[in-house]
């Protein structure tokens, strides 16, 4: 038996939306924000013929007709209705609500009907349950764990109060454009979708060829004192620069709770020592905002000397001053690492340097970038050596070649700069 969460009251908004969404602007208080629709298809019984079986949507509505506030009230529905006449002559559908963090439910009560499209209707209160999702959201039935049904032009709409516990960025987070959400099979994880509201339809027992229908909506809200102030990022590495670290210190300063991302996913943060440790191989964006202010620190982290192919005579070994902790060695001449790479601007070697060391050629694609010569006065583990700009973006594979010949050759790593 599922293990219900909370229990349904009233709340009195009332509603007749369409059966095809759209996405309205906000041009007067009060006003819907319907999101991006979701639907299925069917085969028509009277006429054998494909087409749109159930189609849902989702949105939100701030009753001062302004984006609310971290903690003011605002709401949220979600509303499906079947098109097309299956030969089942219905659909079974139960709604899993999939909001991001830092929304809350208001406790209040939730809203619901089924109703005809031409006729509009009321909505009531009551006869609800309510669980905890497979897809780790919150799940609606009627009473007794029973699905809503939906015979042609019927709608199914639900409305609830929420508030939001942090600023929420809508459209500048990821979106939940997963391939599960879009063929159908479930929705995307909640971790993956920015500050979106996603609401999974289950639908079943009418023919379609999707398990879940799944519109989403992107929420917003804005923080304490709008206008914000100056922010400030300090330490860590330099702007547009490689690293041969997968970690990054930095020091944050803004006025009230600033608001993160890194790589366009939200980030939680405050003022003071902020440590960003675990991260890929890749070019990377920090972004701290205050309201309307924001600064941003971009940098990279190469690819560590075992993510190269290799050709010819080369051993890996282990090193605690090298890059990643490993080292690759050739003494042959025409030993090859090769590496592919995709949507690079700027490419840097990162190499150990010393007296006697050999010569490498580093090639993208077919072009010569550069000879990089690695005989120095002293020992020098981790040097991250420029090959220059490839000028647009560009895909394809790095090959670096010995170009000396009995000569040790220490490489540790490629950075690939795509930003």
């Amino acid at each position: 038996m599922r293990k219900r969460i909370f229990t349904a009251a009233a709340l009195s908004l009332a509603l007749t939306p369409m059966l095809t969404a759209t996405i309205s602007s906000a041009a007067g208080p009060g006003e819907w924000q319907d999101g991006t629709s979701s639907s299925d298809t069917v085969i028509s019984c009277p006429t054998q013929t494909a087409g749109i079986g159930t189609s849902a949507n989702v949105g939100w509505r701030s009753p001062t007709g302004q984006v609310p506030k971290v903690g003011e009230k605002f709401y949220l529905r979600g509303y499906i209705g079947l098109i097309s006449l299956p030969c089942s002559g219905k659909v079974a559908t139960i709604p899993e609500i999939l909001a991001p963090p830092g929304v809350e439910f208001v406790d209040e009560p939730v809203q619901w009907a089924v109703y005809k499209a031409a006729e509009g209707g009321t909505l009531g209160t009551g006869g609800l349950d309510f669980f905890n999702g497979v897809n780790g959201g919150y799940v609606i039935t009627q009473t007794g764990d029973e699905p809503f049904i939906l015979r042609q032009g019927e709608i199914f709409e639900f409305q609830f109060p929420v508030k939001a516990t942090r600023p929420l960025k809508g459209t500048a987070t990821p979106a939940p454009t997963c391939l599960s959400r879009r063929d159908g099979s479930k929705p995307c994880p909640v971790a993956s979708s920015g500050d979106h509201l996603q609401i999974a339809f289950a639908v079943g027992g009418h023919g379609g060829d999707k398990s879940y229908v799944t519109p989403y909506v992107p929420l917003f809200a804005a923080g304490a004192g709008d206008s914000g102030g100056p922010v400030s990022i300090s330490g860590g590495p330099r702007e547009d620069s490689v690293v041969t670290a997968s970690s990054a210190t930095f020091s944050l300063s803004a006025p009230g709770n600033p608001s993160c991302t890194l790589d366009g996913r939200p980030k939680p943060c405050s003022n003071g020592r902020l440590t960003l440790s675990g991260l890929a191989p890749g070019t990377h964006v920090f972004t701290a905002k205050s309201g309307q202010h924001s600064e941003t620190r971009t940098w990279t982290v190469p690819h560590a000397a075992r993510s190269f192919k290799r050709a010819g005579k080369w051993s890996l070994s282990r090193s605690a001053a090298a890059y990643g902790g490993q080292v690759l060695t050739s003494r042959k001449k025409g030993a090859t690492l090769s590496l592919n790479v995709r949507g690079a601007k700027r490419l840097s070697l990162v190499a150990g340097k010393s007296r006697g060391h050999g010569t490498v050629k580093v090639y993208a694609g077919s072009r010569l970038l550069k000879t990089v010569k690695l005989s120095a006065g002293r020992t020098l583990a981790k040097q991250v050596i420029s090959l220059g700009s490839l000028g647009s973006s560009w895909t394809g594979k790095v090959r670096v070649v010995v170009a000396s010949n009995g000569k040790p050759v220490k490489l540790e790593g490629l950075g690939v700069v795509t930003r």
